[in-house]
């Protein structure tokens, strides 16, 4: 095995980390989606839009993920008076 490097890296999983929630964010946005075309053909205004601001929530946690830590730490910080 000449020639071939024997030092192989550890990673840390931030990789598969954020792969695997940007996945599962994208599932739940698809879930939010189908089910706000029912609440949409069915007329159902309120749950429509309680579809629509919980699919906002989740696209902020699973496509700026630093942001809404910095947001939330933030909203912690006034609240909590730290």
């Amino acid at each position: 095995m000449r020639g071939i490097p024997m030092q192989l890296a550890l990673t840390s999983g931030a990789e598969l980390k954020s792969w695997v929630f940007l996945i599962a964010g994208n599932i739940f946005l698809i879930v939010l989606a189908v089910r706000a075309i029912g609440h949409y053909a069915k007329r159902e205004w309120g749950e429509l839009l309680g579809h629509f601001m919980a699919g906002v929530v989740v696209a902020g946690f699973v496509f700026a993920p630093d942001a809404s830590k910095n947001m939330l730490t933030a909203i912690w910080n006034k609240v909590a008076g730290s």
